[in-house]
């Protein structure tokens, strides 16, 4: 199933590509070259956060599973752009074979360019359930992603990312007494679109 989100993610940018050349097509972006000589920056950023779902898979390297699980899922998350930042909060589903995860979680995220097609870096917290081939954890999930951002400056956006968790609680199995458990970590890819 991650090759399946990869797939996808790479079609998204493809097609941004393509897209690109075109002018966006929102008030914000003619407004800005208006006011770009008294622009402060609380009216840099756009006002209202982006809104969009995501889908895509992931993968529990070091899990307390026989093998890697693999599940296939996604969420909705709500963008806030300030220019020089990103910032989400998120809320993720992944079900699959051997593997499940709950989790809502918050991210912040440095954009490389203030332009209408960015790649970016951040970090993030999550809060959730996960079982990858045991009796389950509840815990804290942190992240680390990495992505590329289409249509900053228009009205549907794109959003192709790769991040890496790690469950920081241990996930045992009762048909292992006294094994200590493992901390299953992995990468997620997804692919977004926003409104």
């Amino acid at each position: 199933m991650p090759r399946l989100a990869l797939r996808l993610a790479a079609t998204a940018v493809v097609a941004a590509a393509i897209l690109a050349p075109f002018p966006a097509r929102s008030a914000y972006a003619s407004d800005r070259t208006t006011r770009a000589g008294r622009a402060t920056p609380q009216d840099t950023g756009r006002p209202l956060p982006w809104f969009g779902l995501r889908l895509g898979g992931l993968a529990a390297v070091g899990s307390a599973g026989d093998s890697t699980p693999s599940a296939a899922g996604g969420g909705g998350y709500a963008l806030f752009d300030g220019r020089d930042f990103l910032a989400d909060v998120a809320a993720d589903i992944y079900l699959g074979d051997g593997a499940r995860m709950f989790a809502l979680g918050l991210g912040a995220y440095y954009p490389f360019a203030i332009a209408n097609i960015t790649p970016y870096l951040g970090a993030g917290l999550k809060l959730g359930w996960t079982r990858f081939g045991g009796d389950g954890a509840f815990g804290m999930i942190p992240f680390a992603a990495t992505g590329l951002l289409f249509g900053r400056e228009g009205y549907v956006q794109v959003r192709a990312e790769l991040a890496w968790f790690v469950a920081l609680s241990r996930e045992e199995r009762t048909d292992r007494p006294g094994d200590p458990g493992s901390r299953a970590n992995g990468p997620v890819a997804t692919l977004g679109l926003a409104f």
